[in-house]
């Protein structure tokens, strides 16, 4: 599939880029993409979440008050959850949020996103991004304004890592870089646009597979 390919001052370039109908015109799953986003943000859970149970807490482990001629009901120990300062009872505890997803349907979720962005026409093709030295968040809002971004949630896909893009974009709100080989269907579906840089396309996950 051919599609339009931009210079980095927004301006349609006269030639064309060929990408993969496989993975821009999937059959979009709504299901699995449902059930990879769940997955990711389990996933994204820390579980540090932590309470003292009532041998955890500080105090006396002395019995309180006889059993019987105090008007009382009978208890061993002012460290139960009864009271004040007491430990809390079946509280949460830390633990390891984990779950998988088989490799095949995890692409099929990407490539669901990909095609789903694609044809709400919110993926757009540049050439290649090129900054000189100094007022490098000045030359990125630029950049943006080009295409009509300032404000919008974008997502920026590069074919690696670069720290001189990094530092472009890093003091610009709602802006994200991403290598990639590291783009999941979360990423895709949480920002409004996708950049994507011509060369980044060839290490989209299973891109050349594809004949």
């Amino acid at each position: 599939m051919k599609i339009d390919l931009y210079s980095q001052k927004g301006v349609k370039s006269t030639k064309k880029i060929d990408i993969k109908d496989e993975i821009f015109k999937y059959e979009v799953n709504q299901n699995l993409i449902n059930q990879y986003i769940y997955i990711h943000l389990v996933n994204t859970r820390q579980g540090t979440r932590s309470t003292k149970g009532r041998g955890e807490v500080s105090g006396t482990g002395k019995k309180p008050w006889k059993n019987n001629k105090v008007a009382k009901a009978r208890t061993g120990s002012l460290r139960t959850n009864i009271f004040r300062g007491g430990g809390v009872s079946h509280g949460p505890k830390p633990m390891r949020f984990e779950l998988s997803m088989p490799l095949k349907m995890r692409r099929r979720a990407l490539y669901s996103a990909l095609s789903t962005k694609m044809n709400a026409k919110e993926i757009i093709f540049i050439d290649k991004l090129k900054f000189s030295e100094g007022k490098l968040t000045k030359q990125g809002l630029e950049f943006l304004s080009g295409f009509s971004l300032e404000g919008v949630k974008t997502l920026i896909v590069t074919d690696k890592k670069d720290d001189k893009l990094l530092n472009v974009f890093s003091n610009i709100d709602k802006i994200r870089l991403l290598s990639s080989n590291y783009i999941n269907a979360y990423d895709i579906l949480n920002y409004r646009k996708i950049l994507f840089l011509k060369d980044s396309l060839e290490n989209i996950p299973g891109y050349k597979d594809l004949k």
